[in-house]
């Protein structure tokens, strides 16, 4: 199984789809110089592979291009658009995550900031040791625009 791992972060991969070495590491420039596939590319190259099976001697290929290599490619590339759909799945599960636990933290923050106001009367030190709680709710968020 291919790994890739980025901080706090690891996906495991099928080999068949293991990233190639430059995959991560090319600039703009070297992105824009791949051949561009079209949409279905997958899938065709499945139905060529099929092709060159059925005609057999009738139709002359250079010799890496065979029916096994235009259907692992294609492979490749349909199983490729899966393990992105996956990852997007699980990336929006995650950033859903964090607005929870965003969410939780500022509520939780909240009943603190609520209590240093009602105590901080009789206890002015208070205000200092809380300063960054009475600081983040002295920031006003503006509101969101309807329509």
């Amino acid at each position: 199984m291919a790994e890739i791992k980025h901080g706090t972060v690891t996906v495991i991969l099928s080999d068949h789809v293991k990233p190639p070495e430059r995959a991560g590491r090319m600039d703009q420039n070297e992105m824009n110089a791949l051949a561009k596939a079209r949409r279905g590319v997958g899938l065709v190259c499945e139905d060529a592979a099929d092709s060159i099976t059925k005609v057999g001697s009738k139709l002359t290929l250079p010799p890496d291009v065979t029916a096994a290599a235009l259907q692992a490619a294609g492979r490749r590339a349909e199983d490729v658009d899966q393990v992105i759909v996956d990852l997007e799945l699980v990336l929006n599960t995650v950033k859903q995550a964090n607005l929870v636990f965003d969410s939780e933290a500022h509520l939780l923050l909240g009943r603190v900031n609520d209590a240093v106001k009602a105590q901080s009367k009789q206890n002015p030190e208070l205000q200092i040791a809380f300063q960054s709680v009475q600081s983040y709710f002295a920031n006003k968020r503006t509101p969101k625009k309807e329509g």
